[in-house]
């Protein structure tokens, strides 16, 4: 029985969180593209994106809720990262093919502090 598209992603991220590289691969096209945009990084092939992901010196830590929304082959994951001391807004489109995620964007943004003129707007809380 083929697993649904959400339950891939959904298992790719435990995997991923777990460290454990051998099941991430399993859950990956051989044709993987994964891109991080904000350093130019373009990893082609299954090999060298779950190579990228292993070779990371400092494994993000998950300190918050995960967020996972999308249907059909089209996911996104939006989750809170902390990479040592430094906090990140990880967000992550998948794209499944086959049953693999075959392509993945992700964008890492660090927090910024509240500017005072949009106090108003806000939500307070």
């Amino acid at each position: 029985m083929q697993s649904s598209n959400r339950e891939v992603v959904e298992r790719f991220f435990a995997a991923s969180e777990r460290g454990d590289w051998d099941a991430v691969a399993t859950m990956l096209d051989e044709g993987m593209v994964m891109e991080w945009p904000q350093s130019g990084e373009r990893f082609r092939g299954r090999d060298n994106a779950v190579a990228a992901m292993r070779s990371q010196r400092v494994r993000p830590e998950v300190v918050g809720e995960r967020r996972l929304i999308g249907s059909g082959d089209v996911w996104v994951v939006m989750v809170p990262l902390r990479y040592g001391t430094d906090l990140y807004h990880y967000v992550a489109v998948l794209e499944v093919e086959g049953g693999r995620i075959r392509r993945g964007t992700g964008f890492f943004g660090a927090p910024f502090p509240a500017q005072d003129y949009r106090a108003k707007y806000a939500d307070k809380g």
